[in-house]
């Protein structure tokens, strides 16, 4: 599996770093541990097959690109899901900004715009225990916050890495 995907900030991809790895040291859970490479990020496109245009695409159209400004005042959970979420604020430029991944890649993408729902999963594959533990952590440690997506990265997913094939600066 392939995907773009925006990185932030030091600053934000540290606050959440923290806030995973407060999440194992209390064992709740490992997730976002269990792939050597994982960063928090917002995904834009995923696909199951590399197109080499797409290669050829994504430097130019990174170049083009500025940083985008996000805010962070919603956690939560996908209905009938066992995993959970922070969602930046909807913005145009943020939505903008996936309409344009998309349209750079031919394959189809499991994140299409009408379908496409901004998140950073915090945590994965829980128990009803595990859930309620997070949501208790999550309670007690979150404020809202402002970051900044400051990177896109093309990457590939395997089972147990996700491997940067191409970075570049907003």
């Amino acid at each position: 599996m392939y995907a773009i995907v925006g990185y932030f900030d030091e600053v934000t991809e540290s606050m959440i770093v923290k806030l995973w790895e407060d999440l194992r040291d209390r064992a709740i859970t490992d997730y976002p541990f269990r792939r050597m490479g994982h960063r928090p990020h917002l995904t834009f496109s995923s696909f199951p097959e590399l197109n080499s245009d797409l290669l050829q695409k994504l430097e130019p159209f990174a170049d083009l690109s500025e940083a985008l400004p996000l805010r962070f005042r919603l956690f939560g959970s996908f209905i009938k899901s066992d995993s959970f979420l922070l969602l930046p604020d909807p913005s145009s430029l943020l939505s903008e900004f996936q309409r344009e991944v998309y349209a750079l890649q031919a394959a189809s993408s499991l994140y299409s715009p009408e379908n496409w729902i901004p998140h950073v999963t915090i945590a994965n594959h829980l128990n009803l225990d595990q859930q309620s533990a997070v949501q208790h952590l999550a309670k007690k440690r979150l404020e809202p916050f402002s970051g900044t997506l400051s990177k896109i990265a093309l990457i590939q997913i395997t089972e147990h890495a996700v491997i940067e094939l191409q970075l570049y600066s907003l």
